[in-house]
C-alpha cells in the first residue's frame, strides 16, 4: 500500500479551498454566489447519483454483450448528453427562474467556480477518507468482495507518479465548469439559445469519452492517466480561450 497516495485527496480539498478564496481576494464577491454555484452542483448531481442507483448499472451490463465498440459509443453518448443536460440544460433552468439570473460577469464566474470547488471538495474528501481508513485498518482489504477487491488493491498500490494527476484534473475541471456556466449565463442575458446549446456540446464532450478511457487503458497506470488528464487539460484551455471571449462580449454587450 502507497501512503503517499493521500496526498491526492489532500491537493484536491486544497484546489478546492483555493479557488474561491483566490476569487473572492481579488473581486470581493460576495459569498452567496460561490454557494449559489454549490447549489447548483447538487441540483445537477443529485439526478446522476439517482440515475447511477438505478439505470447505469444495467444499461452497462446489457451493452457489454455487443462488445466494446457498442459499448463505449452508447455509454459514451449516455455519460456525455446526461452530464450536458443536466449540468448546462439543468442549471439553465434553475438560473432563469431565480434570482442568479441578475448576477454580474464576476459574480457568474463566482457561481462557477463554486460549482467546481465543491466538486473538488467532495471528491477529495472521499479520496482522502477512503485513502486513510484502509492506511489505518489494512485487514479491512480482506472484507471487501473478491470480485472487488483486486481492483481496490491495485488503485491503494498505484505509484506516487499518479498523485498529481487528480489534483490536475480537479484544476482543469473548475475551468471547465466556469466556462460552461458563463455560457449558460451568456445565453439568459443574451436570449440566444445557441450558448446553451454550445454549454450543453462542450459538457458532452468532457465526460463523453469516460467509458473509452475506463476500457482502454489502464488507469492505474501513469502514463495512462496522464492521457485523460491531457484531454482534460485541452478542453480546459478551451475553456479558458472561452472564458476569455465570453468576458470580452459580456463587457461589450451586457455591462
Amino acid at each position: 500500500m502507497n501512503p503517499y497516495l493521500i496526498l491526492s485527496g489532500i491537493g484536491m480539498l486544497i484546489v478546492g479551498a483555493l479557488a474561491p478564496l483566490i476569487w473572492w481576494w481579488k473581486k470581493g464577491t460576495e459569498i452567496e454566489f460561490f454557494i449559489y454555484g454549490l447549489l447548483l452542483w447538487v441540483i445537477a448531481i443529485s439526478p446522476k447519483f439517482l440515475m447511477d442507483f438505478t439505470i447505469t448499472k444495467p444499461l452497462s451490463e446489457s451493452l457489454l454483450v455487443y462488445g466494446n465498440i457498442a459499448y463505449v459509443v452508447v455509454m459514451g453518448l449516455y455519460v456525455g448528453l446526461r452530464t450536458g443536460l443536466l449540468e448546462s440544460g439543468l442549471s439553465y433552468i434553475v438560473i432563469k427562474k431565480t434570482k442568479m439570473r441578475g448576477a454580474d460577469l464576476n459574480q457568474a464566474i463566482a457561481i462557477g467556480i463554486g460549482f467546481g470547488a465543491i466538486e473538488a471538495i467532495f471528491i477529495g474528501f472521499s479520496s482522502f477518507i477512503n485513502t486513510l481508513v484502509f492506511l489505518l485498518c489494512p485487514d479491512l482489504i480482506n472484507k471487501i468482495p473478491e470480485s472487488q477487491r483486486d481492483t481496490v488493491i491495485q488503485q491503494l498500490n498505484q505509484p506516487s507518479l499518479i498523485i498529481p494527476a487528480p489534483v490536475l484534473e480537479r484544476t482543469f475541471v473548475i475551468v471547465i465548469h466556469i466556462f460552461a456556466l458563463l455560457l449558460v449565463f451568456y445565453a439568459i442575458k443574451t436570449s440566444k439559445i445557441k450558448y446553451l446549446i454550445a454549454s450543453i456540446i462542450y459538457k458532452t464532450v468532457v465526460d463523453g469519452p469516460i467509458p473509452a478511457f475506463q476500457t482502454y487503458l489502464n488507469l492505474n497506470m501513469p502514463g495512462d492517466t496522464y492521457i485523460v488528464e491531457a484531454y482534460f487539460g485541452i478542453l480546459a484551455l478551451i475553456g479558458l480561450l472561452g472564458i476569455e471571449k465570453i468576458m470580452e462580449r459580456w463587457r461589450h454587450h451586457i455591462a
